[in-house]
């Protein structure tokens, strides 16, 4: 009836202390602002004629390069290299929450951009390497808590010389150091919460290592746009949830394993006698 009993405390404990670590209260959902913005200073390849005013364009939301008289965010299939533009445009740049997201519920559209890629002269500079900046702010619903962080991304770009007359040969290349999805996490009111930010439109994959040589890298990750086309990106994010037991939590587990161990102990003692 001791054994008995014992054998019953410890199942007890160790049920009480498993249902602990799922006792917090709901996780919490989130208002959301994200900012995703080019950074001022990119590097470029020399032309002959060039960064004279305007033949290059830097704005949080616009990185272009090209004939200085130019128009962002068109392409040309025909148009004279002399007169065209290529850019890179963020649209949008700021993206806030008109309803809460919930953890672990559905993702949520996020910001987005589009590579227009233009036949232009050779003799202007074009873009080499860029970076992109995304600033995240999460707060809880009820406002008692906030997060926020910032990341920086590098984009790598060669826009490939218009030498064999065949648009997809004459593709431009784009990388960036984004592969797959990019993760923060963090702890609050016993969860721990991971937010997830990612390519909706799988648009950025793995390019052949021909391609990444031509940006200076071994390996590499993005997409190629051929001459007088345009590729785009849009981006979601998503908040994943799950408890984390507290440390009293553990304390019962240790306790019951402990019961448990004795009684098995006493069992096979008796047993031996």
């Amino acid at each position: 009836m001791i054994k008995t009993a014992r054998k019953l405390t410890a199942i007890s404990i160790m049920a009480f202390a498993a249902g602990a670590v799922h006792a917090a209260d709901a996780p919490a959902d989130w208002n959301y602002q994200l900012d995703l913005k080019w950074l001022k200073g990119a590097t470029y390849n020399g032309g002959y004629n060039g960064p004279t005013p305007d033949a290059v364009r830097e704005t949080e939301s616009i990185i272009s390069w090209g004939y200085a008289g130019g128009t962002d965010g068109t392409t040309d299939r025909f148009g004279d290299p002399y007169y065209l533009r290529s850019s890179i445009i963020i649209d949008p740049t700021d993206v806030d929450s008109l309803s809460p997201i919930t953890s672990n519920g559905s993702s949520v559209a996020a910001n987005a951009f589009t590579h227009y890629n233009n036949e232009i002269a050779g003799s202007f500079v074009t873009l080499r390497h860029a970076q992109l900046q995304l600033d995240i702010v999460l707060t809880s619903t009820d406002g008692s808590f906030s997060k926020d962080w910032t990341q920086t991304f590098d984009v790598y770009f060669r826009e490939t010389p218009n030498e064999t007359g065949d648009r997809h040969l004459d593709a431009d290349i784009f990388t960036i150091t984004w592969e797959g999805d990019y993760s923060e996490s963090f702890v609050y009111d016993g969860y721990e919460y991971t937010f997830n930010y990612f390519d909706k439109t799988g648009s950025l994959n793995p390019l052949a290592q021909s391609e990444c040589a031509k940006v200076g890298k071994s390996n590499c990750f993005g997409f190629m746009t051929n001459e007088g086309a345009e590729t785009g990106v849009k981006f979601g994010f998503h908040v994943a949830a799950a408890p984390v037991p507290e440390p009293e939590t553990y304390a019962m587990l240790l306790a019951g394993l402990g019961i448990v161990g004795a009684v098995a102990r006493r069992r096979r003692h008796y047993i031996a006698g």
